[in-house]
């Protein structure tokens, strides 16, 4: 994928034209999301931003299920920032290039879910995070393999523990939870989606809206997960806050 600002916004509002099931009904980002709604649900937050929102299904959770006052949501690809916009909700979205741009504000809460691995550098990545945070940042980004399907998708790199605990940490936040989570079962899931990598995405990312049999299966992939253990996994999960 280049590097250059436009093709990547046009990356993504030709990506999000395709996507919008597979984040509502995969089990991989449904359970990311449930993973980091229970961790939040020890904070006490007046405001939160998900930066990488895509089409705001997390937030419409958090909406639900923590009882933020002010939401907001931040994503590269404008044309699904369009498509938020028109659904005539209270949350304010607004169009981000992680790798070069911030908002000017801090929110007591930010997220970012599988957006870090996409980025340029990492590190600033991290740090541009680190700005916009008031109290505490949450991440998740993929460890192991970088897999076919990653690829396919954009991913510049995957990460281990202690290069996502440096990071924060030189961003100015401690770290206070960081999870490998996912053995056996995310894990397989992983090593068999790659098995056939391009009958996957035509089956389960290039379909748009999701059929019967895609949820069925979906969901049965969803609840395997509850058994996952959050050691020797193949996604980490961070939490840190700011110091001082």
């Amino acid at each position: 994928m280049s590097t250059d600002r436009r093709d990547l916004s046009e990356f993504y509002n030709q990506a999000w034209r395709q996507w919008d099931d597979m984040v509502r009904f995969s089990p991989a980002p449904r359970f990311r999301r449930r993973m980091l709604l229970s961790w939040m649900k020890e904070l006490r937050l007046d405001s939160l931003l998900d930066v990488g929102c895509g089409n705001g299904v997390f937030l419409w959770q958090a909406a639900r299920q923590l009882g933020v006052r002010e939401l907001a949501g931040a994503d590269i690809s404008s044309m699904v920032i369009e498509a938020n916009r028109r659904g005539g909700s209270d949350i304010a979205f607004h169009v981000l290039d992680l790798n070069q741009e911030v908002l000017p504000r801090r929110f007591d809460a930010v997220v970012c879910m599988e957006l870090v691995e996409h980025c340029l550098d990492y590190r600033d990545a991290i740090s541009r995070l680190a700005e916009m945070t008031g109290k505490w940042l949450l991440l998740s980004v993929p460890c192991g393999p970088v897999f076919p399907i990653d690829m396919m998708v954009g991913h510049v790199r995957h990460f281990t523990p202690k290069d996502i605990e440096s990071a924060l940490v030189e961003a100015g936040l401690r770290p206070l939870k960081i999870q490998q989570w996912g053995f056996p079962f995310f894990n397989l899931y992983k090593h068999l989606i790659n098995l056939s990598p391009q009958r996957m995405c035509d089956s389960f990312l290039g379909q748009g809206s999701y059929g019967p049999w895609q949820k069925i299966v979906s969901a049965l992939v969803y609840y395997s997960f509850f058994m996952c253990l959050p050691a020797r996994g193949y996604q980490l999960l961070a939490m840190a806050e700011r110091r001082g």
